[in-house]
């Protein structure tokens, strides 16, 4: 199985949206085979999930309900096979907690940038999943943002409607290229089956 970890700040509202929607995506793709949690750095223990984040999922096809927030720690990170976060900042705070997963650790819109190429040159084989570290190593350099804040997916609690649109939009795109990733794998895996 696949972990997968999703980091905010609080725990509330974009991290629980990016969770419960990437883990639903990715069950319609291989059942079972993924398993997606979230964190926060600076969650309260047991928070609900922000109610435009889970109206936002439930328009989505996941379900919120159940969602407890869960403060980062170096437990919450054991065992993780990709860690995405919303903003550098928490990128940075995963590696203080865990530097060996230096590797396997980018922000969300970073992994999207950075996987993309891979995609679309048709790399993406039924290993994946272990060797996405050193596969998209070299997309790096070509796919550089003009910022660096440009990896960060902005937090939208204290906006409005409209902000919150704004940060599932972003959010999608960078599930989309997760659940990319997971149909190419799929794929992959079953034409290697059938040719062996």
């Amino acid at each position: 199985m696949t972990a997968i970890l999703i980091v905010c700040e609080g725990n509330v509202c974009r991290s629980p949206y990016v969770e419960r929607v990437l883990q639903a995506r990715l069950d319609a793709v291989a059942p079972g085979r993924f398993a997606v949690t979230s964190a926060g750095t600076a969650a309260v223990v047991g928070a609900p999930m922000f109610p435009r984040s889970a109206a936002a999922a439930r328009r989505r096809g996941a379900d919120p309900d159940g969602f407890a927030s869960t403060p980062l720690s170096a437990a919450a990170l054991t065992g993780m096979d990709l860690v995405l976060t919303t903003e550098r900042s928490h990128r940075a705070a995963v590696l203080d907690l865990a530097p060996a997963l230096l590797r396997r650790t980018f922000t969300l819109r970073e992994f999207e940038r950075l996987v993309r190429p891979v995609l679309e040159q048709d790399e993406v084989g039924p290993d994946f999943w272990e060797t996405f570290p050193r596969v998209v190593a070299r997309t790096r350099i070509a796919t550089a943002p003009s910022t660096p804040e440009d990896d960060d997916l902005t937090d939208p609690v204290r906006g409005d409607a409209a902000d919150h649109d704004r940060m599932c939009v972003l959010a999608d795109a960078a599930i989309d290229a997760v659940a990319a990733c997971a149909v190419a794998t799929e794929g992959a895996d079953r034409a290697r089956t059938a040719g062996a």
